[in-house]
C-alpha cells in the first residue's frame, strides 16, 4: 500500500475510529476512508484493535439503529477510554498516522499481541464486574449443635465446602473444631492453589510462581498440609487428612457435598488480570465478594486447567514425599490413602501455562455477552436433611 502524507494519514485515522466506533470491523491497513478530526488525541493500537475484535465477535456491522445501536456506542466508548492495565506498552500510535517522533515506533494494530489487548480487556470487565456488585451469600439457622469442622487443605475444594456448610448453618470455625486437611496430589494441589489465589486477591503469572517456590524449595502455605493444621493449633486426636473426596463430606458433617468446579486455565489467568484492577477500584474488603462473584459466573470454555511442566516434576515429587513423611511422624489420622499426597502417574510432561490468545478469547466473549453479568438471586443451599 502507498504510504500516505501525515495529514492524509490523522484524517484517515480518524475515519477509522468513527469507522470502528459505529460498530465497523474493517482493518487499519485495509482502510482508506477518512473522517473529521474527533476531540482529544486517537486512542491506541490496543484500545482500537481490542474495539475491532469486539466488534467481528459480535457480529454488527455499521448502519444499525435502536437500542442495539446505542448499547455498542456505550460499550466502544469505554473501550477506547479504558487505559492498559499492569506491566506492558504505554499505548501504541497507528502507523501511517501522524507521529509524534518520539516514543514507541508506531504499529498495525492487527500485529499487538494478545497479552497487550488483554491489558485493556480486563479493565473493562473489571468495571463490569463492580457495576454488577457481590453475589448474595447463602446462609441459614445456626445449628451449632453439628459438628463444627476447619477446612484447610486445597483451596478450591475448602472453599466450596466451606461456602456448602454455611448455607446449611454450619459455619466453619467454632469451640474445638475438627481440622480436615484436604489433601491432593501434589502437581493438583498446587495448580489448584494457584487458580483460587486468582480468584481472590491475584497472583504473579503460574510459571512464575511455580519458579519463586521452587527456588525456594517451599510449598506455598495452602499447599503444605501440616504447616495448615498446625497454624490452626489442631490437636492429633482432632485432625484429618482426607486424601479421597469421595469420603470428604462425612468428615464436614454432611450426607454430599457438591461438585467442585475447577476453572480453566484461561479462566484463572483472566481472572488474576482482573483481580487485579478491581483491586485498585474497590476497598481491599470488597475484593473478595467481588472475585467471588467473577468465580461463580465466568463462563465454561472447554480449556483444561494449568498443569506442572516437565521442568517443575522433580521438585513437586521430592516435595510430595517431604509431606507424605511429615503426616507420618505428626500421626494425624488419614482417611484415604498416603499414596494419594504423590503427584499424578502419567501426568502430561508437556502441561504449560495459559494460552494468551485463549484468555482474549474469553475476555471478548464476556464483554460481548452480558449473560454473566444478569442479576440473580442467592444460591439455595439443597434440601437433604442431616442427621
Amino acid at each position: 500500500m502507498t504510504a500516505l502524507p501525515e495529514a492524509d494519514g490523522a484524517g484517515r485515522a480518524h475515519g477509522w475510529v468513527a469507522h470502528l466506533r459505529d460498530g465497523g470491523t474493517t482493518p487499519w491497513l485495509a482502510w482508506s476512508g477518512a473522517g473529521a478530526p474527533l476531540p482529544g488525541p486517537l486512542p491506541g493500537a490496543q484500545q482500537l484493535e481490542l474495539l475491532r475484535r469486539i466488534n467481528l465477535a459480535a457480529g454488527s456491522s455499521a448502519g444499525s439503529r435502536g437500542d442495539r445501536h446505542r448499547e455498542r456506542t456505550r460499550l466502544a466508548d469505554r473501550v477506547l477510554a479504558a487505559p492498559a492495565a499492569g506491566r506492558g506498552k504505554a499505548d501504541l500510535a497507528l502507523v501511517g498516522a501522524a507521529h509524534r517522533g518520539f516514543g514507541p515506533a508506531p504499529v498495525d494494530p492487527a500485529t499487538v499481541s494478545a497479552h497487550e489487548l488483554l491489558r485493556v480487556a480486563s479493565v473493562v470487565l473489571a468495571d463490569d464486574l463492580v457495576a454488577l456488585g457481590p453475589d448474595p451469600v447463602a446462609t441459614s439457622w445456626p445449628r451449632p449443635w453439628r459438628r463444627r469442622v476447619r477446612l484447610v487443605g486445597d483451596p478450591l475444594v475448602a472453599a466450596a465446602t466451606r461456602e456448602h456448610l454455611l448455607g446449611k448453618g454450619r459455619p466453619e470455625g467454632g469451640p474445638r473444631p475438627f481440622v480436615v486437611a484436604i489433601g491432593r496430589p501434589l502437581d493438583e494441589l498446587l495448580a489448584h492453589t494457584w487458580t483460587q489465589r486468582c480468584f481472590e486477591t491475584g497472583a504473579t503469572p503460574w510459571a512464575e510462581w511455580l519458579r519463586f517456590w521452587r527456588e525456594r524449595d517451599q510449598l506455598p502455605a495452602r499447599a503444605d498440609l501440616v504447616a495448615s493444621v498446625q497454624r490452626w493449633g489442631g490437636r492429633r486426636p482432632f485432625v484429618r487428612v482426607v486424601t479421597d473426596l469421595d469420603l470428604l463430606p462425612r468428615q464436614a458433617g454432611v450426607r454430599s457435598l457438591p461438585a467442585v468446579r475447577v476453572p480453566g486455565a484461561d479462566q484463572a489467568e483472566l481472572a488474576r488480570r482482573v483481580a487485579a484492577v478491581v483491586g485498585l477500584r474497590v476497598d481491599r474488603k470488597d475484593r473478595p465478594g467481588l472475585m467471588r462473584t467473577l468465580q461463580r459466573r465466568i463462563p465454561d470454555s472447554g480449556v483444561a486447567p494449568v498443569g506442572v511442566p516437565a521442568r517443575e516434576h522433580q521438585w513437586v515429587e521430592r516435595s510430595a514425599a517431604r509431606t507424605v513423611r511429615a503426616v507420618q511422624r505428626a500421626g494425624y489420622a488419614v482417611v484415604g490413602d498416603l499414596a494419594g499426597l504423590e503427584p499424578r502417574a502419567g501426568a502430561p510432561s508437556g502441561a504449560t501455562g495459559p494460552d494468551d490468545r485463549q484468555v482474549l478469547d474469553l475476555a471478548i466473549r464476556m464483554i460481548v455477552d452480558p449473560g454473566w453479568r444478569e442479576r440473580r438471586g442467592g444460591h439455595q443451599g439443597d434440601e437433604e436433611v442431616e442427621r
